[in-house]
């Protein structure tokens, strides 16, 4: 791959870097917010880059989620968590104040893909009594606002003979059931102790709970094309974070590249947030003939996972949307990741 050098292409890479730089964004987290002050904050997003702040006044979202509709969530309200009484396992509640910005996504790529990437802050309208669900003495699950969030959509997307990897406290093959086009949630879970404890107290509260199917079982002996094969839609979510996700996201891409219409991983956006970012610098490296420095081990792995892929792309390139489409398309990130090359 070759990119022609142009003064488009010099401003581009000036922008995406200013991005890049631009910690901005992250001074609004746990910001406290008024019915008053509302307008004010949503100003300064939008001036600090929250993209969903950029048109009419009158067109942007509110910042407040109204506690009535989180205890009305289908699983919220059908769901009772306070009855597990099993060994490793405990229920406490937790407050969630309310007039505090928090995050309710994954990461939302800049529409512009230039690195400007930003993610969803919300406040409650009112605190909100959460349910946590311990195993030992490790948070298994906290039933807050941003769980339901990100997992709703993959929900809704769900069809056909659904898998999904990572059981939890069921909230994705709960809304996924109440979604028409499915017909069926089968469960891999790796620990037996969860799935005694799901299968005691928690499916039999599932109206249809017979459409359920779990099978104990690692994620790795599963995640083949010829098991795949047998659903229509595949939903993974096996980590805590967008931090280890990363890294079981590639374990999982390097055993087997599905799809990519037939697959999504939760919160996918956000483990994979700085991989645009170096595919931008590799771009510049071929302009400046200078390799970036990077600090930390997987940037400097990925970037030479990025480096051994486009080496292969015979072409030339003189315009700034070429590189965007290389930088931000899916599919290309998936097949990034999924190699084990060493450079």
């Amino acid at each position: 791959m070759n990119i022609h050098r142009t003064p488009e292409i010099d401003h581009f890479f000036q922008r995406c870097i200013e991005n890049i730089q631009n910690e901005d964004k992250n001074r609004f987290l746990g910001l406290e917010v008024s019915f008053e002050n509302e307008k004010i904050i949503q100003q300064a997003m939008a001036e600090a880059g929250f993209q969903e702040f950029e048109g009419p006044i009158e067109h942007w979202p509110s910042l407040f989620l109204r506690a009535n509709d989180i205890l009305l969530n289908p699983y919220t309200s059908s769901i009772k968590l306070d009855i597990i009484k099993h060994d490793g396992f405990r229920y406490t509640s937790e407050q969630l104040p309310s007039h505090q910005l928090f995050n309710v996504s994954g990461v939302i790529f800049d529409q512009n893909r230039e690195c400007n990437d930003w993610m969803m802050l919300r406040a409650l309208d009112h605190p909100v009594n959460a349910a946590v669900l311990w195993q030992d003495d490790d948070v298994w699950m906290l039933d807050a606002p941003s769980e339901s969030a990100t997992i709703d959509p993959y929900a809704k997307k769900a069809k056909g003979n659904v898998l999904t990897f990572g059981l939890g406290i069921g909230y994705f093959v709960f809304m996924a059931l109440l979604n028409p086009e499915v017909k069926s949630v089968t469960v891999i879970e790796k620990s037996h102790s969860v799935i005694s404890m799901f299968r005691q107290y928690i499916l039999p509260q599932f109206p249809d709970h017979d459409r359920v199917t779990i099978i104990e079982g690692d994620a790795f002996d599963y995640f083949n094309e010829t098991y795949l094969a047998k659903f229509d839609y595949v939903f993974v979510d096996i980590w805590k974070s967008s931090e280890d996700g990363f890294l079981i996201i590639e374990k999982l891409l390097q055993q087997y590249l599905p799809p990519v219409d037939k697959i999504d991983f939760w919160i996918e956006s956000s483990c994979f947030e700085f991989i645009p970012s170096l595919i931008m610098l590799y771009f510049q490296s071929l302009i400046t003939k200078k390799t970036p420095k990077l600090q930390h081990p997987a940037d400097r792995r990925v970037f030479k996972k990025i480096k051994s892929y486009f080496d292969h792309d015979d072409i030339i390139i003189s315009d700034v949307e070429c590189l965007k489409d290389r930088m931000y398309d899916l599919s290309k990130i998936r097949t990034i990741v999924s190699s084990t090359s060493k450079g």
